[in-house]
């Protein structure tokens, strides 16, 4: 691999800082945080804690689900399901006071048996929260009041068939759009006007992965990225038009990529379980050009890879099989495997600066050096138990964690 590679992912690292510090350090309005890229950029954290953790502001009930919290304008955002209802509930920041709630009849029954509460995170921009049910139908409320100002049920109306987990993206907002795989004929990915809900376009035949859409400035132009059952697309946020694509390995209803893309600097990274590998593409003028393509690298379940200068932190792997996840340094160049750490279960990594924080499905918050020396944990705290599959939400060293049964704020800010 040529040395430019490694060269041009660290001078990524220090872009990437740079434009998190750009964006509103005061929010974490979308899955993955304000850049989608999982970098809390904002004020700085008290990573230093007690032995019995840093202090716990506030701590409510919730019901099922995975959605991970979002927050805008002092306001918590999260989605569960209590009974046969999805539940949108809006929580004041700093005290865990309730601000308003909105509820929506919700039928759904996981293929597995597993948790069968929302999975799709909702997305909060200029005011407004977008919400899409694992059931197929998508919502947009206020953030103020809650009141609802338009909703559709794109299952329904497309005739979609869901993933063998119901519908699992996270909705991408943009300035016109709200951005889904629909997965339905003529309606694999649909752009929803994000001021009425009506479709501003709908695009290819193609069934819906679990894998959430991105955005990513390619050779100076704004590009949506997604993947469908059977390809990666990039395609031009006017018109959902394929610039290119790349044809994936064979996913199933219940085999499906969970992670999202990763973008960094001119290169493009997937990875999937369920034997669909992990591959480094270069991005060029054109269709991108495969560095590697390796099986035995980094295969993501559900969370995305951190990119930090030369490596890649991730988990490997799944809960239960292969004698459990690992979590994994390897080399971005290669995909050499640097360092593994064998785990009970997955989990999700934010970056904040030089360290990993690592919510681990049994509820463990965990603070970790982002080093391809070895794998330290510097300090942990035990926080909403097991099973915990989604990301935190920071705002303002803030730190807002979805467990099975409760949400919890953590105060993580530097006195």
């Amino acid at each position: 691999m040529p040395g430019f590679l490694k060269q041009s992912i660290h001078l990524t690292a220090i872009l990437t800082v740079l434009i998190a510090r750009a964006a509103l350090a005061s929010d974490w309005p979308q899955l993955l945080g304000p850049t989608r890229d999982a970098v809390y950029a904002g004020p700085s954290l008290n990573l230093d804690w007690p032995k019995d953790g840093p202090p716990v502001l506030w701590s409510v009930d919730v019901g099922q689900g995975y959605s991970c919290p979002v927050i805008s304008n002092g306001k918590v955002v999260q989605c569960h399901r209590l009974g046969d209802d999805l539940v949108v509930s809006c929580l004041e920041l700093q005290t865990g006071k309730m601000v308003w709630e909105q509820k929506h009849p919700m039928k759904f029954q996981d293929g597995a048996y597993f948790d069968s509460g929302p999975r799709p995170t909702p997305a909060i921009k200029d005011g407004r929260v977008y919400v899409f049910n694992t059931d197929g139908y998508l919502l947009c409320l206020d953030l103020n009041d809650g009141k609802k100002v338009w909703s559709r049920h794109p299952k329904q109306e497309f005739k979609s068939s869901s993933t063998w987990h119901g519908f699992v993206s996270s909705p991408l907002v943009t300035d016109k759009a709200v951005i889904l795989p629909v997965g339905a004929t003529n309606a694999g990915v649909v752009a929803f006007n994000r001021e009425d809900g009506k479709a501003l376009w709908q695009v290819l035949d193609d069934k819906a992965s679990a894998s959430s859409p991105m955005l990513a400035n390619l050779q100076g132009k704004e590009r949506l990225l997604i993947i469908t059952r059977s390809a990666l697309h990039c395609m031009d946020l006017e018109t959902g038009s394929d610039i290119w694509k790349l044809h994936t390995r064979k996913q199933t209803s219940g085999n499906v990529y969970c992670a999202s893309p990763v973008v960094f600097s001119n290169y493009l990274f997937l990875s999937g379980w369920y034997k669909l590998g992990a591959q480094l593409y270069e991005l060029k003028d054109g269709p991108p050009q495969k560095l590697w393509d390796e099986d035995n690298s980094i295969a993501t379940h559900y969370a995305n890879v951190v990119p930090y200068q030369s490596h890649f932190y991730g988990f490997h792997g799944h809960g239960w099989e292969r004698g459990g996840p690992n979590l994994r340094c390897i080399e971005i160049a290669t995909g050499k495997i640097i360092w593994e750490q064998p785990q009970v279960g997955s989990g999700t990594i934010i970056r904040y600066q030089d360290n990993l924080l690592i919510l681990t499905e049994n509820g463990d918050l965990q603070v970790a050096q982002a080093s391809p020396k070895a794998f330290k944990v510097t300090n942990r705290v035990q926080v909403v138990g097991r099973t915990t599959r989604s990301y935190p939400a920071i705002a303002d060293g803030f730190v807002v964690i979805k467990g099975p049964k409760k949400l919890v704020c953590l105060d993580l800010r530097k006195k």
